[in-house]
């Protein structure tokens, strides 16, 4: 699942302070949360909006979060709870004191398109990286990379994606998609790509275990766009990779 880090900054509805007119009383800012979208909705497409409600400690720390608005879905809901729990506020701050406070949250899951070129250039500077010096952490950070390209909405994923697919991966991996690279999308690549490339590490596991899950989907997709011989060449030429690693 992707976290993404980022610093906000936002006035917040207090919800059970009570404050007198002469009382000063500083209200709690956003500084820092990872986002947690997870994998399963992002392949589903799924978007939306959840308010959260945060008991916030005298530290800056979330110490609950509870959905007070629905996003309508379970997978968003959870994910916006957990996000909850990872923000660090500035405290609140009345008379000159840090206190607990209750404050309502906005938590906004949106899928963004990247931008190509850009991802390109980050993808090569990654495994140049890796190359140089083999870190688990590097891998973790190129799937993560990867997956942005995974789980592009799939209006958005034309032909002219796979151009840049086969720029990254793997010369074995990229001969799994012989005779297809003009007619369906490589995304899926991408998983083997990594499973191949560092078969020893745990991204590698972690991208089998996401491989199978879009499979289900995936393999689907394929028998519809396709031929029947030409789906059931391109299915078993996946499976038979992953297999071996």
């Amino acid at each position: 699942m992707i976290m993404i880090k980022k610093i906000l900054w936002i006035v917040f509805l207090i919800s059970f302070i009570v404050c007198t007119a002469k009382k000063e009383l500083l209200v709690p800012v956003l500084l820092d949360y990872e986002l947690y979208y997870p994998d399963e909705a992002r392949a589903q497409g799924l978007e939306g909006s959840v308010q959260v409600r945060v008991a916030v400690g005298e530290d800056g720390k979330a110490k609950d979060a509870r959905i007070s608005k629905s996003s309508g879905n379970q997978l968003l809901d959870s994910a916006a709870v957990k996000t909850a729990k990872t923000f660090t506020f500035s405290p609140a701050i009345k008379n000159g004191r840090p206190i607990q406070t209750l404050v309502s949250v906005p938590i906004e899951f949106r899928l963004k398109d990247i931008l190509p070129d850009y991802w390109l250039t980050e993808v090569k500077v990654m495994q140049h990286m890796i190359k140089s010096q083999y870190n688990k952490e590097w891998i973790r950070e190129l799937y993560d990379l990867y997956k942005k390209m995974i789980y592009l909405p799939r209006e958005t994923n034309d032909m002219k994606i796979n151009d840049y697919i086969k720029l990254v991966v793997d010369e074995n991996t990229a001969k799994l998609w012989d005779g297809f690279w003009p007619s369906y999308p490589a995304n899926i690549l991408l998983f083997i790509d990594i499973i191949i490339r560092y078969p020893e590490s745990f991204t590698s596991l972690q991208a089998k275990a996401d491989f199978n899950n879009y499979f289900k989907n995936e393999n689907i997709k394929i028998k519809y766009i396709l031929t029947q011989p030409r789906a059931d060449t391109l299915i078993n030429r996946l499976l038979k990779a992953v297999d071996q690693h």
